[in-house]
């Protein structure tokens, strides 16, 4: 009998040992157990069409939980899965649908595509 528990008990810590370990492979490369991170940065946009595509962009992305822009201070909020690159590919995406970012333009065909009352004045450079 004290045989038995003794085996029970060295697979189930063997058991326990490989859930961990596979916890801390999944958090290193995103996933579920990923740390959540929250960013919050300069989007322009005017209106609640602009609204909308931004947050959907935003939350198009693997691992973005929540998006939310602001109309009146032009700032995107998201909560994201903190892995190498994630915010960079946020602001990327929120560009490919025409709206400027504190980093990242726009491409000029894209924006001219957009809604008249979505043209915002577009900053200098990014």
């Amino acid at each position: 009998m004290k045989q038995l528990t003794f085996l029970l008990l060295c697979v189930g810590m063997l058991f326990g040992a490989s859930q961990a370990s596979a916890q801390t492979a999944d958090k290193s490369k995103g996933g579920p157990n990923a740390e959540v991170k929250e960013s919050t940065f300069k989007v322009y946009g005017n209106c609640g069409m602009c609204k909308k595509r931004i947050e959907t962009a935003a939350k198009e992305l693997p691992g973005v939980s929540k998006a939310n822009w602001d109309m009146d201070e032009k700032k995107l909020t998201v909560s994201y899965e903190d892995t190498p690159g994630a915010l960079k590919q946020i602001k990327e995406k929120v560009a490919s649908v025409g709206h400027d970012t504190d980093e990242t333009r726009a491409k000029d065909k894209v924006y001219k595509a957009l809604h008249g009352c979505c043209q915002y004045d577009r900053p200098n450079s990014n």
